[in-house]
């Protein structure tokens, strides 16, 4: 992703922010620009905006945009009046992704084209954006315009990159807030937070908490990998997970959703599981991993739906509870196999969350693996064949029919994911 920027020097914006850097504009999104446009029946290669908003937007949610699990971020929202393409991106931890959405307008009538998306990694999407970012700022400079907003905002992030204040601003960002703007009762959280998780399961775990009450969330991380004794321990899984680990190992690179359904069908195999074995309960699977007669659920909180944590005597899977209907049970088998998913595709990890972020490799690998382990796509497709409708198989696999649904979805990303190895 780049940005290239020819300069107009005879710009007539009231806002000199604005009038100076007023440019011919192309990007470069997968080496295709995607500022071409038909504008009224004619094509053109460029789009002539004022680039300070971009500049600004970009410095302002820079944490939010590197610690945010959970959030999609378009140039669009940094458009004031001019017309711009669709280019969303995203982290979620491993890889900066970039795609580009068909978008029209209406009067003038206008439309760029989409398709486009390219994968980077986190130091390739930061170094682009801070391209982006540099390359206005620069003009501002050559202009004498000086202490603007997005100039005094980058010399903060510059310094807070370079200190030993970045885990702290990203864990903010994806919280939502403003490190440089936040409350007391939000910075104990995150200071508290940092001395419990390593960064990465940080991240995921700011990405999952930011609705929810962070002292009794806290509280409830802190009693649980505190607790000694046996309703949480899974005796038989760190030995299962290493099996697996060595069976499937990682690849560079690798989606989250590959590992996943990789590591779900070697972990059938290291339990001995055929096809159409079911894991009825996540009282059933944690037998199958070691769990004695008094493995249980602990009680709710809001925030998560799991805790992995390691301890000498083996890996504990703290589940929260969901409630005592149908859908908490099913609820509960779900994110015990996402927390072994974890153990299984993260044991370099001694603490994670399991919880609802989106756009987190660590979440998204748990899913996938989830999902393969307790409802293998093949004997759903074997189930189909037999003309079982997908209330049918959900009830039969112990998952809703959500999963059935991705499941089938996603099955030529299973069958080319597992036929790698």
């Amino acid at each position: 992703m780049e940005l290239l920027a020819e300069w107009m020097d005879d710009a007539e914006n009231a806002a000199p922010e604005e009038r100076v850097t007023v440019a011919d504009v192309r990007l470069s999104v997968d080496s295709r620009n995607v500022m071409q446009h038909f504008a009224d029946g004619e094509l053109s290669n460029h789009a002539t905006i004022a680039l300070y908003g971009l500049a600004h937007g970009l410095t302002h949610d820079w944490w939010s945009i590197f610690g945010g699990r959970d959030r999609e971020f378009s140039l669009l929202n940094y458009r004031s009046g001019y017309l711009l393409p669709d280019v969303r991106f995203w982290f979620d931890g491993s890889a900066f992704d970039v795609e580009v959405q068909e978008k029209s307008y209406r009067e003038p009538d206008l439309r760029f084209w989409g398709g486009m998306r390219e994968t980077l990694t986190r130091a390739e999407g930061e170094a682009a954006l801070a391209a982006m970012i540099e390359t206005i700022l620069g003009r501002l400079k050559t202009k004498g315009i000086k202490d603007t907003s997005a100039q005094l905002r980058w010399k903060r992030v510059q310094h807070s990159r370079k200190s030993g204040e970045q885990s702290f601003c990203e864990t903010a960002g994806g919280l939502g807030l403003d490190p440089y703007a936040i409350e007391d009762e939000a910075a104990d959280f995150i200071e508290r937070a940092e001395q419990i998780f390593e960064p990465e399961p940080l991240m995921e775990f700011a990405a999952g908490a930011r609705d929810a009450k962070p002292a009794p969330l806290l509280d409830w991380v802190d009693r649980m990998r505190g607790y000694r004794g046996f309703k949480y321990r899974l005796a038989d899984l760190a030995p299962m997970a290493r099996q697996v680990e060595r069976d499937a190992p990682q690849k560079a690179g690798e989606a989250a959703w590959a590992v996943g359904y990789r590591r779900a069908r070697k972990m059938r195999e290291a339990l001995c599981l055929t096809q159409a074995d079911r894991l009825t309960s996540y009282k059933r699977l944690a037998d199958k991993l070691g769990g004695g007669a008094s493995y249980n659920i602990a009680g709710h909180v809001d925030g998560i739906k799991a805790l992995r944590s390691e301890r000498e005597d083996g890996v504990q899977i703290h589940l929260r509870s969901q409630g005592q209907n149908g859908d908490a049970q099913l609820g509960h088998l779900f994110a015990l196999a996402r927390a072994v998913g974890d153990a299984v595709c993260f044991p370099e990890s001694d603490l994670a969350p399991i919880n609802d972020a989106h756009h987190a490799y660590r979440q998204a690998a748990g899913r996938a693996f989830a999902a393969e382990l307790l409802a293998p796509v093949d004997e759903i497709r074997s189930m189909r064949r037999d003309r079982h409708d997908l209330v049918t198989i959900a009830s039969s696999l112990s998952v809703s029919k959500a999963v059935i649904e991705h499941q089938l979805e996603n099955g030529s990303r299973i069958d080319a994911a597992c036929s790698e190895g």
